[in-house]
């Protein structure tokens, strides 16, 4: 994760956000922009298939309302641009509440010191529902794989330094990010249990600070070393787990565990390399390890962990890139609980694999295909003590075809899958929408 990853990738994100996000980078000063699409959604809580049967209606028809603003500057060798993004979701047939709003609003300032040292400080903050919003990492690895209700808040900030001596081939940066996750549902307002809320679960703090070194060794490769030290901080004090009577717990470890317990921290070590094949081709590959350790010793035992990030992007024709991201690291998760002979334990964290390939083609002058999709596997419990870990599979597809009229009106039609494979029970769900409508620009 680097402080240039602020882009959010995911089949689930609608194009709005796209739009500010190019707006960033527009040579205009001010952007403006405003998406109007009707959907069919066919799944809009993402219940799994067992509960969907016991509904009412769990599908529905509605409307999309998107607008978008962004302010750029570049004054000599500073550069500043802001966006807003604010998206309203109307569900025709969907129980209450009827509407989804999110926010979306990310800062970057850059400025170069001299031709050596340059400093970048960005900040992006989100209140949403879906989770390819609310994981704001460039890397594919998903926390939470469903969508949430309520308005939950993520904010991240950070800082980098950068130095680059190009003509001795020597370059690196240090930074800190920091990362706040605040879910709405607590221990008083869940409506199923006061242990387990998503904020017992996911609320929590993650500093992440990293420092990388690299040497250009041959005109178009370049050698990495790099260390991170990352600090997930858990700040709720409701409970995600009560031992049912008759469990057997390990030694010394305690029979109710709260959000705050789940605190660990995790050191990086890793190697890597930067290649330029040619003008239109590109790849990076970082390979290391991962040792993390936890709070609560005794339901959770300390662990190394294969760490890996890799990434390729070719630019294949005048207007057409593929961006291809595959990633290897133990991440937070929202499952919270394991089953042994002996009843339900405690669950930490997750070791998860992820592949995300994005391809845009120009298909005409004016006619653009977006496709992206991927595949995410994890195990599950793996540092509970005596359980054997538990698997997910989670694949995301979305394909948009959009038809630019002139440079401030498009007609845009997209798909978009989602499914979910669990050993867990009542997790699993399968999620089909489909968008179509018009995208202005000014």
């Amino acid at each position: 994760m680097t402080i240039a990853g602020l882009a959010v990738l995911g089949a689930a994100v609608s194009l709005a956000p796209v739009l500010a996000q190019d707006a960033m980078i527009n040579q205009k000063p001010y952007s403006f922009g405003l998406a109007l699409r009707g959907f069919y959604d066919d799944n809009y809580f993402t219940y799994p298939k067992a509960l969907r049967t016991t509904l009412k209606h769990d599908d529905s028809f509605g409307f999309d309302v998107s607008p978008s603003v962004a302010y750029n500057l570049k004054h000599d060798n500073t550069t500043f641009g802001v966006s807003y993004v604010y998206n309203f979701r109307y569900y025709f047939d969907r129980e209450r509440p009827r509407d989804d709003q999110s926010h979306q609003a990310n800062m970057k300032l850059s400025h170069a010191f001299n031709e050596v040292f340059s400093l970048d400080v960005i900040d992006s903050f989100v209140i949403a529902q879906e989770p390819s919003i609310l994981d704001p990492s460039i890397d594919p690895t998903r926390t939470v794989p469903a969508r949430v209700s309520g308005s939950n808040v993520r904010n991240l900030a950070g800082i980098q330094f950068n130095a680059n001596m190009a003509e001795k081939g020597f370059g690196g940066n240090v930074g800190y990010q920091n990362t706040l996750f605040d879910y709405e549902e607590n221990a008083s307002t869940s409506a199923v249990s006061a242990i387990g809320s998503r904020s017992a679960v996911l609320d929590r703090m993650v500093h992440l600070i990293k420092a990388e070194g690299n040497y250009q060794v041959l005109p178009k490769t370049t050698a990495s070393l790099e260390y991170r030290f990352r600090y997930d901080d858990y700040t709720s004090f409701d409970p995600f787990y009560v031992a049912a009577p008759g469990t057997i717990l390990p030694p010394g470890a305690p029979g109710v565990l709260v959000g705050n317990d789940k605190d660990n921290w995790s050191h990086f070590a890793s190697v890597g390399v930067r290649q330029q094949f040619n003008p239109n081709l590109s790849g990076s590959l970082k390979l290391g390890a991962q040792y993390t350790q936890y709070q609560v010793t005794s339901w959770f035992k300390d662990t190394m962990s294969p760490f890996a990030e890799a990434s390729l992007r070719w630019v294949y024709m005048e207007g057409s890139s593929a961006q291809l991201n595959v990633s290897h690291s133990r991440i937070p998760t929202d499952t919270r609980l394991g089953t042994t002979a002996s009843g339900l334990v405690p669950i930490s964290d997750q070791e998860a694999t992820a592949v995300q390939l994005s391809v845009n083609h120009a298909i005409t002058a004016k006619l653009t295909g977006i496709l992206q999709g991927g595949y995410q596997h994890s195990f599950l419990g793996e540092t509970t003590r005596n359980l054997q870990s538990a698997e997910d599979n989670l694949f995301f597809a979305g394909v948009t075809l959009l038809y630019q009229f002139n440079p401030h009106v498009a007609a845009e039609v997209s798909y978009m899958y989602d499914h979910l494979d669990s050993d867990f029970a009542l997790r699993s769900f399968t999620r089909n929408r489909i968008f179509v409508g018009t995208r202005l620009s000014l």
